[in-house]
């Protein structure tokens, strides 16, 4: 298909790569990434394991000719350079998001240890730094259960993200982090990982979270709003 682009799938790639590298993946295919082209509106994202494809040790085994091209119907446009691949299980999770969020340019679903803990215990992470405002919106909401590549895991996102949260947590899974383009996603998926981990701390040494507020208008001094592109 002609609108389909390489420098795209490598883009998809090295995000795959990022994600493993910065821990967002303990191993094997766990979570996944996908990324959008805002000029043709297809999505390219991480395939899924086979009988005769696997995802081993890690996602840094796969290659670009790996990377699977869908449209936001969920049609497969490029299954790979075989043409065998579908994409990752969670693909009716990004299609939600994507629909939901047509600003979003990059999708990071992680398996990460710190949002782990909130995860498991199904809560909130607090808005407790400001970083955690700034990239995410606010705390960060526990979506509500659903099964693994189900499209009800998916409306449990998009709900919990709302038109204005740019992270979210899988029940007992994982967590959602999405942004305009690459780098904010990864932006966001690093700092909620540390606000996560600075509340446990916090927690474990007793110590009460002073909640954050959540406007510029609160945040900053009015001298620089226009200065501003984080809210």
């Amino acid at each position: 298909m002609s609108q389909i682009k390489q420098e795209w799938k490598q883009k998809a790639l090295e995000a795959t790569y990022r994600y493993y590298d910065l821990g967002l993946s303990t191993s094997r295919d766990s979570g996944d990434v996908s990324v959008r082209d805002p000029e043709t509106g297809l999505i390219y994202i991480d395939p899924r394991p086979n009988a005769n494809f696997k995802i081993v040790p890690n996602w840094r085994s796969i290659t670009i000719d790996d990377i699977v091209v869908i449209d936001i119907d969920g049609n497969i446009l490029e299954g790979g350079a075989t043409g065998d691949k579908k994409p990752t299980i969670e693909v009716p999770m990004h299609l939600a998001i994507y629909r939901a969020r047509p600003e979003t340019g990059c999708i990071v679903h992680s398996h990460a240890l710190y949002t782990g803990v909130f995860a498991a215990t199904g809560e909130d992470i607090p808005a407790a730094l400001l970083e955690t405002v700034l990239n995410a919106g606010g705390e960060i909401r526990c979506a509500e259960y659903g099964p693994v590549s189900s499209q009800l895991l998916g409306d449990n996102i998009v709900k919990a993200l709302g038109k204005d949260r740019n992270a979210a947590l899988l029940r007992q899974h994982g967590a959602v982090y999405i942004g305009k383009d690459i780098d904010t996603a990864f932006m966001c998926a690093e700092y909620t990982e540390r606000s996560a981990h600075v509340a446990l701390l916090a927690r474990a040494a007793g110590m009460k979270l002073i909640p954050m507020p959540t406007t510029k208008e609160e945040l900053f001094d009015p001298s620089i709003f226009d200065e501003l592109d984080v809210i």
